[in-house]
């Protein structure tokens, strides 16, 4: 986390919801830069700016430091200098999460902000949002320059926000993602499960085995869905607090009977189990959390 400056072509933002071409870039730029401080003001934090010389505090939801394990803070600010140079930094930040950045006079903006996190020994990183109302904006540094950023683990993403926070819409949430199937055939035992009857009441109860990625104990919880035959996509389990769990469910049918489902998640191909293992996985394009596929039966 050592300041750096260099001097080149700005940066492109980083596409860290790309969700695989669902969201527009305008849209990716709001998920990182949602909201910029003003130039000479306080920040959220009471921090201050004078003189050429950028701050901010980077902080959980709370307002307090970032929690978990956390392996590196990443602020980038680039602009153009008053020599008409383009210029780049990525400021060192404290342990408190503040950080103090002296810029060549000129007019800047910020480019990405995201934390690592590790989780046993898989890094993930995820996006900060920028407190403020304008995103992406030229700033004279002249005055001094002030945003703050949050993590936020949980709860819905700006781009969910001007969207108009659909609950099934994985991108429109910050949490851990599970998508949800019901099979309509069984390679396991090369047949087809019994059929699911419209109005089957879902019930899938997450046990934790592990703490939060930011290192906060985790308590038990069902959630429950509708089975509609038509679609046998049932709405995604969404905006759960990222942590590794393990999988149950029970299907309530329409004339009261209740029987267990059966789970296929990661790595039980071809096999259906009453409890499957779903452990945090690093996406590899985005940095964060993949979304778990699971797929279910009844016997």
């Amino acid at each position: 986390m050592k300041n750096s400056a260099t001097f080149s072509h700005p940066p492109r933002h980083f596409l860290s919801l790309i969700a695989r071409g669902k969201i527009a870039a305008a849209a990716l730029a709001t998920l990182f830069l949602s909201g910029c401080g003003g130039s000479g003001e306080d920040g959220a934090q009471g921090i201050k700016a004078s003189g050429n010389v950028i701050a901010g505090r980077v902080t959980m939801e709370d307002g307090q430091p970032l929690r978990g394990n956390i392996k590196d803070i990443q602020i980038s600010i680039y602009g153009v200098s008053e020599a008409a140079e383009r210029v780049n930094y990525s400021p060192a930040v404290k342990p408190d999460g503040t950080y103090r950045q002296k810029v060549a006079g000129g007019q800047y903006a910020f480019n990405t902000g995201r934390v690592v996190v590790l989780h046993g020994d898989i890094e993930f990183a995820f996006p900060f949002e920028a407190v403020g109302n304008l995103w992406n904006k030229n700033r004279d540094a002249a005055d001094g320059i002030v945003q703050d950023f949050v993590w936020k683990v949980t709860g819905p993403t700006p781009y969910g926000r001007s969207d108009g926070l659909n609950p099934a819409n994985a991108t429109h949430w910050h949490g851990m993602s599970i998508g949800l199937r019901a099979d309509g055939w069984r390679n396991d035992i090369n047949k087809a499960p019994r059929k699911l009857p419209n109005d089957t009441k879902l019930a899938f109860t997450l046990r934790p085995t592990s703490q939060s990625i930011d290192g906060r104990p985790v308590q038990p919880v069902t959630i429950e869905r509708t089975h509609h035959e038509a679609a046998r996509q049932n709405p995604d389990l969404n905006d759960l607090i990222p942590a590794s769990y393990e999988l149950s469910g029970t299907a309530t049918l329409p004339d009261g009977t209740v029987t267990p489902l059966l789970l296929q998640g990661p790595g039980d191909y071809p096999n259906y189990k009453p409890v499957t293992s779903l452990p945090l996985i690093k996406d590899g394009i985005i940095g964060g959390i993949r979304k778990h596929a699971v797929s279910f039966v009844i016997e």
